[in-house]
């Protein structure tokens, strides 16, 4: 239950995370919403639109907010909300979603609590395994990923199907990347990246001695918005 006392201005107070969102998803959305503009169910039409594949409805990523502020605080005590949207949401993202406190005051007979809603899409473009001294700090294992060198080479013979690929990271003292443990995802080979708009950061999903798994990724905002919502008492 949210308490009011609890609540301080200047920190977050709801957030939630969703994905990966589905493709499917978005057919089943275009259906039920009416939408059916086919950029976003339709991986030429997207492409036509460069967009570069198919592109989430605004509205859909709109509602992931609506259902973060429904779950924190419940549907009646949601007195606005509102954003709009900054940046694309594709097959794959995930979306985290938070609200931050701006100001808690009483009007009316109610407590009040204006919000800074916001949606940050995640998009992997590099995830795999690998092995790094135990000595060597999260913090320093992120920057030799990010500074690391990442190439790969493919040939393809669209006649026979026959496709040869080859994937290496260079530069990255003291860190064994396991190459069949690691894959490139679909924001590569689509060419998602928008140089000087886009910057690309490294995480550590997991770590036990040795071992640790990775992924390089890019955060972008999605929407940015306000919320009002009552606090029960």
């Amino acid at each position: 239950m949210v308490k009011w006392d609890e609540l301080k201005e200047g920190e977050i107070g709801p957030k939630m995370e969703y994905g990966p969102l589905m493709r499917s998803e978005f057919i089943v959305y275009a259906n039920a919403g009416g939408d059916t503009n086919p950029i976003h169910t339709d991986e030429f039409a997207g492409i036509r639109a460069g967009n570069k594949g198919v592109i989430a409805h605004g509205l859909y990523s709109h509602a992931f907010l609506g259902k973060m502020l429904v779950d924190w605080i419940g549907a009646e005590n949601v007195r606005s909300y509102g954003g709009r949207m900054v940046g694309m949401a594709r097959p794959g993202d995930f979306l985290l979603l938070s609200g931050k406190i701006i100001k808690k005051y009483e009007q009316d007979g109610e407590k009040l609590v204006d919000l800074e809603i916001k949606s940050v899409t995640k998009t992997y473009y590099v995830r795999g395994m690998g092995k790094a001294d135990p000595s060597i700090s999260d913090e320093d294992l992120i920057k030799k990923l990010e500074n690391a060198e990442y190439e790969v080479e493919v040939e393809f013979t669209p006649a026979t199907g026959k496709w040869e690929y080859e994937f290496k990271i260079k530069n990255i003292d003291g860190v064994e990347i396991n190459i069949k443990r690691t894959v490139l995802d679909e924001p590569v080979v689509r060419d998602w990246f928008r140089p000087g708009k886009d910057k690309l950061t490294a995480e550590i999903i997991s770590r036990k001695k040795d071992s640790f798994r990775f992924g390089i990724v890019r955060l972008r905002d999605s929407i940015v918005g306000t919320a009002t919502v009552a606090i029960p008492e």
